[in-house]
């Protein structure tokens, strides 16, 4: 794999990134809330992290130091922590509650992944975060929010995806529901959301001096992701069947096909002047006015496209639709992607200190190449943060020792 950047970079304005003046304290843990927090670092804000000083991986399961298979040894954590700060604090103590409401001064907006009612019982809920700064905005996010029945059930993506409806459509038209590897409750129903949602809130604050609370639940965000079914649903009043409409696998249009190595083709000539134009290519005029039909007659030409793509390898096919405009691609590894394509090729994809490949947030808003700085450690800037909030280095060196705080040292 390539470790140097393409030349050509995006286009962007000139001057700072637009969050560049914002700050953010971020109590979030695993995979949503980092990620939402690592977009508001991609775009310029501070963002430090309030890690837990009693536990050693700082109360992020992702953390290198927890021995949790599958998650690439801390690199998960790496990748939606880039470029934050970190202080280390024992929220069971009230004086690190009193550190919080200090730094809160200070911020723009206070980002939680708890379970509803955590915040409260720390003395941080909204009512006594905003009592010390009204403009703030404060962002709640959780599987199920802070209301309804399913309030205080615990959940994952896969079950937030399984009770939007998604995850039973998310098949083939024989097939059980499928796990993919993108989080999609996660990271577009939960994280983006709660971004989303964030930089709405911040703009009302910065024009109105109006704070915010909002109650971001990833079940919600899965379920305002499922449009295509719910179109379809309200349409017939019978719900979809998964694998089976026009753009889910039912029609030969818009199918992906094994090819003879065993590679796959990802075939999305869903306008007409695309599928003829792929019908003439395979010298197949007779599938022209088929290929958008469902059902038996649609699992029909299916059939036949397949045993044609089965007849070459995807290198072949790569080759014969490189300089046609028929949306047909290949199906990439993650690796080719990060290798040769198309975001690759426009400079969306940065490289850390160790020529790794990491994924920043995709839109550019400034003219500077993308920075890729590394993770904090637990506690790395706990002394500095307390140090500009006006506490003392005796202070400091005092909540240091009695636990109240862990300082870089002790973190590294």
């Amino acid at each position: 794999m390539s470790s140097t950047p393409p030349s050509s970079a995006l286009p962007a304005a000139d001057g700072p990134l637009p969050l560049a003046a914002v700050r953010v304290l971020d109590f979030s843990r695993l995979l949503p809330g980092p990620y939402c927090s690592q977009i508001l670092a991609d775009l310029g804000a501070e963002v430090i992290r309030i890690d837990d000083a009693t536990r050693p991986d700082g109360g992020d399961l992702m953390r290198e130091e927890a021995d949790l298979e599958g998650f690439g040894g801390g690199r998960f954590f790496d990748l939606v922590n880039r470029g934050k700060k970190s202080i280390a604090l024992n929220l069971r103590d009230p004086r690190a509650v009193e550190i919080v409401k200090q730094l809160v001064v200070g911020v723009d907006i206070v980002l939680e992944g708890f379970r509803p009612g955590v915040m409260q019982r720390l003395g941080l809920g909204y009512e006594a975060l905003a009592a010390v700064k009204p403009s703030l905005v404060v962002c709640a996010l959780s599987g199920y929010g802070q209301t309804g029945p399913y309030r205080d059930k615990a959940g994952h993506d896969l079950n937030y995806l399984a009770l939007s409806g998604a995850l039973h459509h998310n098949r083939a038209h024989d097939g059980g529901p499928a796990i993919g590897t993108v989080q999609t409750a996660d990271l577009a129903g939960g994280a983006l959301s709660a971004a989303t949602a964030i930089l709405a809130a911040l703009l009302d604050a910065k024009l109105n001096g109006r704070g915010r609370f909002l109650d971001v639940a990833m079940a919600d965000g899965a379920l305002a992701l499922n449009v295509y079914a719910l179109g379809l649903l309200n349409q017939r009043r019978v719900e979809p069947a998964p694998g089976a409409e026009l753009i889910t696998g039912g029609a030969a249009c818009y199918q992906v096909y094994a090819t003879q190595d065993q590679r796959y083709l990802a075939v999305g000539a869903l306008e007409l002047k695309f599928w003829q134009r792929f019908c003439e290519i395979l010298n197949r005029p007779d599938w022209s006015d088929r290929g958008h039909r469902c059902g038996q007659e649609g699992r029909a030409v299916i059939a036949d496209v397949a045993a044609a793509i089965a007849k070459k390898t995807l290198a072949q096919w790569r080759e014969i639709f490189k300089d046609e405009d028929c949306c047909v691609t290949p199906v990439m590894t993650l690796e080719e992607s990060l290798q040769d394509g198309p975001s690759m090729r426009r400079g969306a994809v940065a490289f850390n200190a160790h020529a790794q490949p990491v994924l920043p947030f995709p839109v550019p808003m400034a003219s500077a190449p993308i920075a890729v700085a590394a993770s904090p450690a637990i506690g790395a800037d706990s002394e500095s943060l307390l140090l500009a909030s006006g506490y003392t280095a005796a202070q400091i060196a005092d909540l240091i020792a009695e636990g109240v705080v862990v300082g870089h040292r002790a973190g590294a």
